[in-house]
């Protein structure tokens, strides 16, 4: 018989790591890539609970990576600004994949949370053992953030004044 300890240790690391892949496999920036991959990634991933009202990042911190909502419920604020109401399944602060820029707002829990984070060394290591799978991770993540680009544009645009030549 195995102690109640350990077994609850294994346990709880696979039911996190089985969740994390299923949401991966149903978020936009894993379109394309194999299950088999995302599993193995999910595996290298890194958990950690929060409490509510607790700040997962500031604004201006370094950007380490992407995080998983697995659970719970976080705000994104800009200056005091709420920007959007995230929830389960939800992933963000994904630009921190792509580049080592701060971050460029703040992250807090409205409710104790799990968090997973997929850190950008951890895509490194993923680009070099498996290099096409971790290409269309790429490209799908430069299409979120073209479109992300496209939309900020368009808001800027409808705020500005028309000039007359």
């Amino acid at each position: 018989m195995h102690h109640p300890l350990w077994s609850n240790l294994f346990r709880d690391r696979h039911d996190w790591v089985k969740k994390t892949s299923t949401m991966c496999e149903q978020n936009p920036l894993f379109t394309d890539v194999s299950s088999q991959s995302i599993r193995w990634l999910a595996s290298r991933m890194h958990l950690r609970r929060y409490d509510k009202d607790e700040v997962v990042f500031r604004m201006g911190d370094p950007g380490a990576g992407a995080v998983l909502l697995l659970s719970g419920k976080v705000q994104i604020r800009v200056n005091d600004v709420v920007v959007a109401s995230l929830q389960q399944g939800d992933l963000f602060g994904e630009v921190a994949l792509a580049t080592n820029l701060p971050r460029t707002a703040e992250a807090v829990t409205m409710a104790a949370s799990e968090l997973v984070f997929f850190l950008r060394s951890d895509l490194k290591e993923w680009m070099e053992t498996s290099p096409k799978q971790a290409s269309k991770l790429l490209l799908n993540l430069a299409n979120m953030l073209a479109h992300r680009l496209m939309q900020s544009n368009e808001r800027y645009a409808r705020t500005m004044p028309e000039i007359d030549t």
